[in-house]
């Protein structure tokens, strides 16, 4: 799946957008130097949360998802299995980083939100639809990180 084009205003059109890793970090990447240290950071952090194995769903909004050449940073919403917010205190340092937003911000430079998929679809699509506007109140659109066939087309 190709990600839309950016609109004038340097946004991804509104909506839900899905695409594979790897065409995300070929299309957001290779334009400044900023934007390679964000994309090795987004895929350290991907990889530490599926180690988790709890990983459902992975979303990416703001800045890194726009034209911009400097993006601040990035911003994450994990979605994972029922019963993570009862485990992620037991994992691995490396692993349970991911999951504390203070050291995610220090380690991956990433606002990392995230839910247990007991929040159910009503809430997910509240959320997803909080993202979708800028600060500015600019509706906007967002990435949905397909980790794999699972999730193909699934929101």
């Amino acid at each position: 799946m190709s990600l839309p084009d950016t609109l004038p205003n340097g946004f991804l059109p509104p909506g839900v957008h899905a695409a594979r890793l790897d065409a995300i970090i070929e299309r957001f990447s290779a334009v400044t130097p900023r934007r390679v240290v964000l994309a090795d950071r987004l895929q350290e952090l991907l990889r530490l949360a599926q180690a988790t194995q709890r990983l459902q769903r992975a979303f990416l909004f703001g800045s890194f998802v726009t034209d911009a050449s400097f993006p601040r940073d990035l911003d994450v919403l994990l979605l994972m299995h029922e019963g993570f917010d009862r485990e992620f205190r037991s994992l691995p340092p490396p692993q349970r980083d991911v999951s504390d937003y203070e050291q995610a911000r220090l380690l991956f430079e990433a606002d990392v939100f995230w839910a247990t998929e007991a929040i159910g679809a009503e809430e997910l699509t509240a959320w997803l639809s909080v993202y979708q506007l800028s600060r500015e109140m600019v509706p906007r659109g967002i990435v949905e990180i397909l980790l794999d066939d699972r999730n193909l087309g699934a929101i």
